[in-house]
């Protein structure tokens, strides 16, 4: 008797077993849907290398460069932006004594931009853009490249105006974005000098 009721549940328990063809797939295939990168109000810090041209030699001694900047986005493409950057000048003379065996200015100078600038991207492919700066603002460089009444000044103001490209990654890291900045900047500075330079420099950003 045992034995047939243990039959008989053996047979009812094959019988609840689902037909293998029927089941449904053990795993499903998931289609993730990509952020959007942020866009809004940001905070940026970069660290590069500056030279400035235009003096006894074609390119200054590459010094750090160091800037801050302040942006907000207009839309998906375009933002404006305030900044403050901090590069110098080494070992390049912008005005030689009359003999030309000496430095009548400063040969080693900082050179310090505070502007405003616009910039618009392009994207070239998913989460990277390519962008064009434009930008202008006041420069200060000291102690001056250029003697004034025979003396050395210790600041000599100008103005300037420039441009540049920028590289830029949205990271998936929330907030976070990653770039490098090519930066050309003409400064017009009193006593008739004009300095040309150029920085590049990777960057971080935070966007709000």
């Amino acid at each position: 008797m045992k034995a047939i009721v243990m039959l008989m549940l053996l047979g009812t328990a094959a019988a609840a077993q689902p037909d293998p063809a029927t089941r449904p797939p053990d795993t499903m295939v998931v289609a993730g849907v990509d952020d959007a990168p942020r866009r809004g109000t940001w905070v940026e810090a970069a660290l590069g290398v500056f030279t400035a041209m235009g003096g006894t030699r074609t390119f200054s001694s590459g010094q750090p460069y160091l800037a801050m900047s302040l942006g907000r986005d207009l839309g998906a493409r375009a933002s404006i932006f305030a900044s403050l950057g901090l590069g110098a000048a080494s070992a390049s003379c912008y005005q030689r004594s009359p003999g030309g065996d000496s430095c009548l200015g400063a040969d080693s100078f900082g050179a310090t931009f505070i502007e405003l600038g616009f910039a618009y991207r392009f994207g070239i492919a998913p989460r990277t853009t390519l962008s064009a700066k434009l930008l202008g603002g006041f420069t200060d460089l000291s102690p001056g490249p250029v003697q004034s009444h025979g003396v050395v000044p210790d600041h000599v103001p100008g103005v300037h105006a420039g441009g540049g490209l920028a590289l830029d990654y949205d990271t998936r890291l929330d907030h976070f974005a990653v770039g490098i900045d090519a930066v050309f900047r003409e400064t017009f500075a009193r006593y008739s000098l004009r300095l040309p330079s150029l920085a590049v420099m990777p960057r971080v950003r935070y966007v709000f």
